[in-house]
């Protein structure tokens, strides 16, 4: 079983709101996020939280779901008291509330609107056929999330600190880390500010249609 962990406990600086909240075609981000996770082989997902309003979105897909309106994987909300601590506190908060068992680990953030869960799937299948080593996916050859993580690297995301995350585990291991190429540039988009937002929601729009 590989864990899916979701980082939604940010402080947003840069947008002055909680980004994760902000609408994207009438959908909070943060349940975008969530059913695209969804959408994908992934059986455990645990999604660490700061903010109560994130807390209230989540509870009411949860709602959907139990309407049949969506998959009935359970979402499992953790609360991160300290996000100030940076990601590496909310990595290590997914972690405590995991299977210690777990075949891999796979971290996501909560603001990357264009993900597909055939990407995630990709992921999770070169882990399979590898699972002794981290994948990391690449956009145009830079690292991008979500990251699969093995098993054995348990007690090493358990001690990182910062915000950093689990980057310095990489940085050890390259040797025992497959870099996997992703065609679509746009999978790996991410939002930090007002500008980002406007752009990521004009070409939502675009591919909509």
């Amino acid at each position: 079983m590989v864990t899916g962990i979701v980082m939604a406990a940010g402080l947003s600086r840069r947008m002055g709101v909680n980004k994760l909240l902000m609408c994207i075609d009438n959908t909070p981000l943060i349940k975008r996020t969530l059913k695209i996770i969804e959408a994908s082989k992934l059986e455990k997902l645990i999604v660490v939280y700061s903010d109560p309003a994130v807390l209230e979105v989540i509870r009411e897909y949860e709602g959907e779901k139990e309407e049949g309106e969506a998959s009935p994987r359970e979402i499992k909300p953790v609360y991160n008291p300290h996000p100030e601590k940076g990601q590496s506190e909310s990595v290590k908060t997914g972690m405590y509330e995991s299977h210690p068992k777990s075949r891999g680990y796979m971290f996501f953030v909560a603001d990357q609107p264009f993900l597909k869960p055939e990407v995630i799937d990709r992921i999770v299948d070169t882990f399979m056929e590898q699972p002794e080593h981290i994948v990391v996916p690449t956009y145009q050859g830079n690292r991008g999330m979500p990251i699969l993580f093995p098993g054995k690297y348990r007690l090493d995301l358990l001690g990182v600190s910062g915000d950093k995350g689990g980057r310095s585990i990489i940085d050890e291991n390259q040797d025992q880390t497959i870099f996997l190429p992703i065609e679509d540039p746009k999978v790996g988009e991410d939002m930090d500010t007002i500008e980002d937002y406007e752009k990521i929601c004009e070409i939502d729009a675009e591919r909509r249609g």
